[in-house]
């Protein structure tokens, strides 16, 4: 699906205060994968992202989709398939507005014309299963939820476009551990029921080594590590 063929991401080029966020990264992102990215500050993990998102383009190298060169695409080409989900719970929601105005017009994006009749019934579904009963609040404004429930139900808008990938950037970090679970639990069930390719940036690692099916580990712009997890025994086998 994504592809980066010796991206190369520097930022300031040719001034005194140049840096390299991101150094020859060779990776492929297949259909359907969790991969989960760690890292210390500064590896260059939100740079990973802006370049999938298409906000920062790459020095040198490539990033394909599906064998498509997208390295000048528009941020808002990309957008119609690509969902992503902030750290601030306040960030992917609209807080003036109801629970139900919040899923309408999450329901739009990437052009989907299913009736709301159709994505309000998906969205209840997706709500109960959380135990955090938005699916009886409707009418509430978004604003008035707590952290938990707002970034709950930014993962609820995010997926109710049908992106084919899902980004998360530290989506649990502003969170409590009882949300945060509920959060991570939410997103596997995402990638497994509605096989949207997922890719999470983390600092908590123990959700790094107990969701998704790769982990990818990024220090000073290069791939440190890439490997397969082994689901039942959480061992990672190497990639590269």
């Amino acid at each position: 699906m994504v592809e980066f063929k010796n991206l190369t991401v520097t930022y300031n080029q040719g001034l005194e205060n140049q840096k390299v966020a991101l150094e020859e990264v060779n990776m492929k992102i297949l259909e359907g994968q969790f991969i989960t990215i760690v890292g210390p500050n500064g590896a260059g993990k939100s740079t990973l992202l802006k370049v999938i998102l298409g906000e920062v383009k790459p020095t040198e190298g490539l990033y394909m989709i599906d064998g498509k060169v997208m390295n000048n695409m528009k941020p808002h080409k990309l957008a119609c398939f690509i969902g992503r989900v902030y750290q601030d719970p306040n960030t992917g929601i609209f807080p003036a507005l109801t629970i139900a105005e919040n899923l309408i017009i999450a329901s739009k994006k990437g052009g989907r014309s299913m009736k709301f009749s159709k994505v309000k019934e998906e969205a209840i579904s997706l709500l109960a299963n959380l135990g955090l009963g938005l699916e009886t609040r409707l009418k509430t404004k978004a604003g008035e939820l707590s952290g938990g429930q707002k970034q709950s139900l930014a993962m609820v808008m995010a997926i109710l476009s049908r992106p084919r990938l899902l980004l998360l950037d530290e989506h649990t970090a502003a969170l409590d551990p009882v949300s945060a679970q509920k959060v991570m639990e939410l997103t596997q069930r995402i990638n497994r029921e509605y096989d949207v390719t997922i890719v999470m940036i983390t600092h908590n690692m123990e959700f790094a080594n107990a969701y998704g099916e790769r982990l990818l580990r990024l220090i000073d712009g290069r791939v440190a590590q890439d490997g397969v997890r082994d689901l039942k025994t959480k061992a990672v086998a190497a990639l590269c």
